[in-house]
């Protein structure tokens, strides 16, 4: 329809003024968590530990990388062939193909939601989410960091478009890049479902687990990388940087104890909740994945911005399968996920770029509505409004930035493991205050996800609910037009 072209025009033209409006780059290298990567194959290369301080040695030689601040590595070991190989280029090059890889990564996401939501694709979609995509906060951050999140949640994307006859090999390889980033890859198993997901996925699990036993064999197995998951996990659980359920708890007063069970009872309803609605075949298997990137947020233990990522798919299953209040309501969950809020007190002279950018995605939903768009589809817009009102606020309370608050005299604490100096880092950059504003900045994302994850409960079941209620046509030797399918064939 002619309105939604426009609408996608004038979102585009709104990314064009947020990129206008961008502030200068933070100091140090591009894409700054690939540093980690790259450091991790060089040091498996040389013999060294890539889960401890020896990647430091690595990290150093990177141009624009300061002194003293070490960024720690924690990926799974079967991904340490792909990080050696990636080292082997100078670090010009690796970030170009790295970033090349990501690219991929994002239109995989993008276009793999969209075919997952079901009906046709054309020209002002593909606008769209381009659009939604830039204004998608955790992509967004994602990206711009490097991070192999981009391409974890793209792999569970695209596993099951690829669970189809002849195609389990691939559906495994799209799982075993899902489980790159291992706390994201645990919603496949809401799609676990079928003849052709269990071997693709028994395949993958085999790959991963002994690619990583061989990979680490002569560092200390997997019992050394299992130590470091949970010194890591320690050293990260209640600082700023984490928007966990936990996190937010003891932020805003709680007593460690308190926050750790409060985070456990959470946990255990949300995945109960889950395991029900995808044990109840209420929902097609596609759908029960959507559901479970969206709840999966609030019982993840260790959740950093970008792995907000993961919400993209159920955002965009809404946005094609919604109508009316239903629509409007999801629009604006997505949006509360859109937003990275805990960037508008880190990086406040960006507030700018952050309204114009909340607009254009949410015009980009407007745009991607799969009925006949009226004044209610353009209400998310006041997310917006919301954005430069907060970010006002948060601008007051600043959220310090690593490594760029790190002291110059900060010095890394001699014989202590890679977790403990990167808590200490944190800790001298002034992240590791709790700071109950940041904390309801940080609850924003998560009450994204639990509203989210309730309207696409229902959204869903009521478009499964439609299509299992269409009549079937009667056979006949003269072909007759097919309906337009709600759910793409698995």
């Amino acid at each position: 329809m002619r309105s939604r072209a426009l609408v996608a025009g004038l979102a585009l033209a709104l990314l064009a003024l947020g990129f206008a409006l961008r502030p200068p780059p933070t100091a140090g290298p591009a894409l700054r968590d690939f540093e980690s990567y790259y450091a991790a194959g060089a040091t498996w290369r040389y013999h060294g530990d890539p889960y401890g301080r020896d990647v430091w040695r690595v990290e150093r030689t990177i141009p624009g990388v300061g002194h003293d601040e070490l960024l720690p590595f924690v990926g799974p070991p079967f991904g340490l062939p792909l990080w050696e190989m990636l080292a082997r280029l100078d670090w010009g090059a690796a970030c170009v193909v790295w970033g090349t890889l990501l690219g991929f990564g994002l239109a995989a996401l993008a276009f793999g939601s969209l075919r997952l939501a079901g009906g046709t694709i054309d020209l002002t979609d593909a606008v769209a989410i381009l659009v939604f995509c830039a204004g998608f906060g955790p992509l967004t951050s994602g990206m711009a960091l490097g991070q192999v999140a981009i391409l974890s949640c793209a792999g569970i994307v695209v596993t099951p478009l690829l669970l189809g006859p002849r195609l389990v090999f691939a559906a495994a390889a799209s799982t075993l890049v899902a489980l790159l980033q291992p706390n994201l890859a645990i919603a496949l198993l809401a799609r676990a479902g079928g003849r052709r997901a269990p071997i693709a996925f028994a395949f993958a699990a085999a790959l991963a687990l002994g690619g990583s036993t061989i990979a680490i064999a002569q560092r200390g197995g997997l019992g050394h990388y299992l130590d470091v998951l949970r010194e890591h996990a320690a050293a990260e659980r209640f600082i700023a940087i984490q928007t966990t359920v936990a996190a937010v708890v003891r932020a805003l007063g709680a007593t460690p104890s308190i926050a750790g069970g409060i985070a456990i009872c959470v946990a255990l309803v949300t995945l109960g909740a889950l395991a029900l609605q995808v044990l109840s075949r209420r929902y097609a298997p596609d759908d029960c994945l959507g559901l479970a990137c969206a709840a999966l947020p609030l019982a993840l233990p260790f959740a950093h911005e970008h792995d907000f990522t993961l919400a993209f798919l159920p955002a965009i299953l809404v946005a094609r399968r919604a109508r009316g209040a239903l629509w409007v309501a999801g629009a604006i969950s997505s949006l509360v996920i859109a937003i990275d809020w805990l960037g508008l007190a880190q990086r406040p002279h960006g507030l700018a770029m952050s309204t114009a950018f909340a607009c254009a995605a949410a015009l980009g939903l407007a745009a991607l509505a799969r009925e006949r768009l009226l004044p209610f589809h353009f209400l998310p817009v006041l997310v917006a409004l919301a954005v430069a009102a907060v970010g006002t606020l948060a601008a007051a309370h600043p959220l310090p930035t690593w490594p760029v608050d790190l002291s110059p005299a900060f010095r890394m604490p001699a014989r202590a493991s890679a977790a403990a100096v990167w808590n200490a880092e944190q800790i001298a950059s002034g992240i590791g205050s709790l700071d109950p504003r940041w904390a309801l900045l940080r609850l924003f994302s998560l009450a994204g996800c639990a509203s989210l994850w309730a309207i696409a409960s229902v959204v869903l079941l009521t478009s499964r609910r439609a299509q299992d209620l269409q009549p079937r046509s009667e056979p006949s030797s003269t072909p007759r037009p097919q309906p337009e399918a709600v759910y793409p064939s698995a």
